[in-house]
């Protein structure tokens, strides 16, 4: 090292200091220009005054390590460090001030290279600013290697950063373990009561067995509850994630905006998927939502989830989920799918492709007759609940082109990003807010595509796509605009305008079926057989097609939802208690902020290039931070009464003990054969196996024993599922054989 600066860093007898601080920075810094670690030694206290008289900094490989009494020979002993390293600097407190009065500098060891100083323990401290930053990437989703090479660039590479990847790493772990210093119960609370402090809207609730454990626990922001105010109509329940490795099922009420992009309504954890569950969660979803039931409600073939929702909303009309059906219809009909196969896609035809119920009906004893599943008891299941999935009844409820729970694919796989069976309470949280956030940015971005773009007209002289293009979404105006294309290839089959009320029949080129229409020339009043209007709330081109032919140039205001237009947002919504909803009460502060950061970014950006500039502006900025904190204090004393009552987290402690775990729960592997467990079981000594050979006769034994379940045919075992599986006439499997020589009855007594 160069002597100057050796002799400019090097402390001297004599030398004082203001205070502790002072003198362990300056001992840290001379540390790190030699190239050494440094740590405290020992201090005396005087036990009249009880002031630090003495203190005593040495080397980091001061002394030796001492023996470890517990194991005498470790089989991976930890590396010495310690070398009874002889540097140390002792000061002493006179006068108010601390004196050095010793410092020994001679080491026997080799000092740090430069660019190896910043690994040193003592040179390595996360300051306030690089802990928010650390905060900042972990909640934005960023992996800690990631944040870690991205904040070291900033710094101009790894030495400048002044902490190490695993210091970042035990900085978050130390931070999740404090979180959660009064357990999940208490976490949670917390986390509902930050956002009360942040929307006085937000709504929660949870509910306690008998021995004061949280067992059903359900919330809905300010947002979630202006949407269902907007778009509450049709709601989809989905309880297919767990957020943790206990198996916590997590509900989500779901739905469609008017830009057919995903919204959430509420989330709930649940205990259990029991009726009483339900009960409560469907109890709890209608308080926080004014008591407004929606007109369908789409859920799995929980037999639980549909006598909770009967008994709390029997008006709803209870949808089941095609891709449930589905991936059930694969479980059971598996069997069936081979050799070419076509049962599913018949199937689904029954479930999509068929709008008559006669048809409907005909269709089913076809499949039923062509695969010879008339005793599958799934199928006769799956029949009688034929009015919650087939298209063919379910011409009478609303449902918004929604079939299915999963809503959208990207809302699947966001989700499951959060159901990590490693993160606590408090993680999941923050996973599952990024998720709301990327949701609800995403209308935005429709937002503005909608007042960005212009939508393309097919007919662009049409007075009814003109009047449309400018209502309507143009995600809903291009679902219309597809209808109105297909009006061109109806024609009128029928008509009979004797009456009030005129009827029509209409049909489709190259397409078999017709189409009752009925129209009132009075009101333009208009209703279609395939009741497309009241299941997806969009005219269809049957309809379309009569008003061409009565000269209506323009789509009635009755047939124009509010929920598909551009204005759905507008209104004012109030909440359980009567309190008007806002999405955010801090908008004005949160503008406010966003336009002092750009200036001041800007400004330090400048300021830095030049010493005098900079310390123009740090002047400035103390002056203008004192006086802010005086205004501050000055605005927060006056403001103390209006201040919103919150149950604390301490007092919620008192009352509730925890989360209910689950007893037995899900495995998180699958079940192993007998085969693959004797692999793993350990050798057992020939000495002991010889005295258990006297006692027991399986021991003896060369064969393993068959396992439950299994036959064994000529010293192999055989599966009852193959046995199933395999053709009648496979020589393998016959009786012969099977050892069945006669009689069959003697092979089983």
């Amino acid at each position: 090292m160069n002597s100057t600066l050796h002799e400019k860093f090097r402390p001297e007898i004599g030398i004082h200091f203001d205070s502790l601080d002072e003198a362990w920075t300056f001992w840290v810094d001379y540390g790190g220009k030699i190239g050494f670690g440094v740590r405290k030694h020992y201090f005396n206290k005087s036990k009249k005054t009880g002031l630090i008289t003495s203190y005593v900094y040495v080397c980091c490989k001061e002394g030796v390590r001492k023996q470890d009494k517990r194991d005498v020979l470790p089989l991976n002993p930890r590396l010495e460090t310690r070398t009874d390293c002889k540097v140390r600097m002792r000061i002493k407190h006179v006068d108010g001030k601390y004196t050095v009065d010793e410092f020994i500098e001679d080491h026997n060891h080799p000092l740090h290279l430069q660019e190896t100083v910043h690994m040193l323990a003592s040179q390595r401290k996360i300051t306030e600013v690089q802990a928010h930053e650390i905060d900042l990437a972990e909640n934005a989703g960023l992996k800690q290697k990631s944040s870690f090479q991205l904040m070291s660039r900033h710094a101009g590479g790894r030495e400048g950063l002044g902490y190490t990847r695993i210091d970042a790493k035990n900085y978050l772990r130390s931070k999740r373990q404090r979180s959660m210093v009064y357990g999940e119960a208490g976490c949670l609370m917390r986390y509902f009561q930050n956002q009360l402090s942040k929307n006085p809207s937000f709504y929660h609730a949870n509910q306690m067995d008998m021995e004061e454990q949280v067992t059903n626990v359900f919330w809905a922001d300010a947002r979630m509850l202006i949407d269902y105010e907007y778009f509450g109509d049709v709601v989809s329940l989905d309880t297919t994630y767990c957020t943790n490795s206990a198996h916590r099922p997590l509900a989500i009420f779901s739905s469609f905006n008017h830009h057919r992009g995903a919204v959430i309504f509420g989330v709930s954890l649940l205990y259990d998927e029991t009726a009483a569950s339900f009960k409560w969660l469907f109890e709890t979803f209608l308080e926080a939502h004014k008591q407004k039931r929606p007109l369908t409600m789409f859920t799995d073939q929980d037999q639980a989830m549909a006598k909770a929702l009967h008994e709390v909303m029997p008006e709803t009309f209870h949808g089941l989920c095609t891709w449930h059906l589905m991936q059930n219809g694969i479980k059971h009909l598996g069997n069936l799918m081979k050799d070419g196969s076509y049962i599913l896609s018949d199937f689904k035809k029954c479930m999509y492709g068929i709008d008559d119920e006669t048809k409907f009906e005909e269709a089913w004893s076809a499949l039923l007759e062509q695969f010879n599943v008339q005793e599958n008891t799934w199928l006769q299941a799956t029949y009688n609940m034929k009015k919650k999935w087939a298209i063919s009844y379910m011409k009478y409820a609303c449902k918004l082109g929604i079939r299915s729970t999963q809503l959208s694919e990207s809302v699947n796989s966001d989700i499951k990003s959060c159901m990590n069976p490693h993160l606590n309470i408090e993680q999941f949280f923050k996973h599952f807010e990024q998720v709301l956030e990327d949701k609800r940015y995403n209308e935005l971005r429709c937002e503005f595509e909608t007042h960005q773009k212009l939508p393309r007209l097919k007919l662009e002289s049409s007075p009814m796509l003109r009047q449309l293009s400018e209502i309507y979404t143009p995600t809903i105006f291009h679902l219309f605009q597809t209808e109105f294309d297909l009006f061109a290839a109806a024609y009128i089959k029928y008509k009979n305008e004797a009456h009030t009320l005129f009827e029509y029949v209409v049909g489709l080129i190259d397409e078999d079926g017709e189409w009752r229409v009925t129209f009132d020339p009075n009101t333009k009043m208009i209703s279609c057989s395939c009741r497309k209007f009241e299941m997806i709330g969009l005219l269809c081109c049957h309809a379309v097609k009569v008003y061409d032919v009565m000269d209506v140039k323009k789509l009635h205001e009755h047939y124009i939802l509010k929920r598909w237009t551009r204005e759905a947002r507008s209104g004012v919504v109030h909440n359980y208690i009567g309190s008007e909803v806002e999405e955010d009460p801090k908008l004005q502060s949160t503008e406010r902020y966003r336009k002092l950061c750009m200036m001041f970014i800007r400004l330090a950006t400048e300021a830095s290039v030049h010493p005098s500039t900079f310390s123009l502006v740090h002047e400035a900025v103390c002056d203008l931070s004192k006086q802010v904190m005086k205004m501050r204090l000055t605005e927060e004393s006056q403001d103390n009464n209006d201040s919103v009552e919150i149950t604390s987290t301490r007092s919620f402690m008192t009352r509730a003990k925890g989360f209910k775990k689950k007893i037995g729960l899900k495995r998180s592997r699958r079940m192993k054969s007998w085969v693959e467990l004797q692999k793993k079981k350990r050798k057992t000594n020939p000495s002991i196996k010889d005295l258990r050979a006297h006692d027991t006769l399986s021991a003896s034994c060369s064969a393993p024993p068959v396992p439950q379940g299994c036959l064994q045919i000529n010293g192999s075992q055989l599966n009852f599922t193959e046995l199933l599986m395999a053709p009648l006439d496979h020589p393998q499997y016959s009786l012969e054989s099977m050892g069945f020589n006669g009689d069959i009855s003697n092979k089983f007594s």
